[in-house]
């Protein structure tokens, strides 16, 4: 799935999924990508999937449409690209492939003689660290193993 990471000039970051065939961008409340910000026209840009890839499109806003900071009226999205609105930057980050709802997992039975696995409990290193900290703090760090394995 396709989706735009939105960062503010005010810091905030927040992602949005490219479910439909148009995603608008705008400040207007009922834009796909709402940005309030007096730089970002009402009716700024919109994203738009034409078969087999993602455009933007400028809608004859005010202060223009960038990707990778060139200004654009329509331009192609690639994986990574940079789209700019008013005072905001927002990266475009398309899935290559789809991964498949479930991998199932496949036991293997390899011939030959059995082999024996030793768990072996020792702390490590930094374990000595929290020592003076918390008991829960200790109790995690005892909680890890080494595994040998012996044929």
């Amino acid at each position: 799935m396709s989706r735009l990471i939105v960062l503010t000039r005010h810091g905030s970051v927040r992602q949005v999924n490219l479910k439909g065939p148009i995603t608008t961008i705008g400040r207007d409340p009922n834009c796909g990508v709402h940005i309030d910000s007096l730089g970002v026209s009402r009716h700024h840009a919109a994203i738009r999937w034409m078969g087999d890839r993602y455009v933007v499109l400028d809608m004859a806003s005010r202060n223009g449409t960038f990707v990778n900071q060139s200004r654009v009226r329509e331009s192609t999205l690639r994986n990574g690209d940079a789209i700019g609105v008013g005072d905001c930057q927002i990266r475009f980050l398309q899935t290559i492939s789809r991964m498949a709802d479930e991998d199932p997992l496949k036991l293997v039975t390899v011939p030959g003689d059995p082999v024996e696995l030793e768990v072996a409990r020792q702390r490590s290193d930094w374990a000595s660290f929290f020592r003076q900290g918390r008991a829960a703090r200790q109790a995690e760090a005892r909680r890890y193993a080494t595994v040998e394995w012996r044929a």
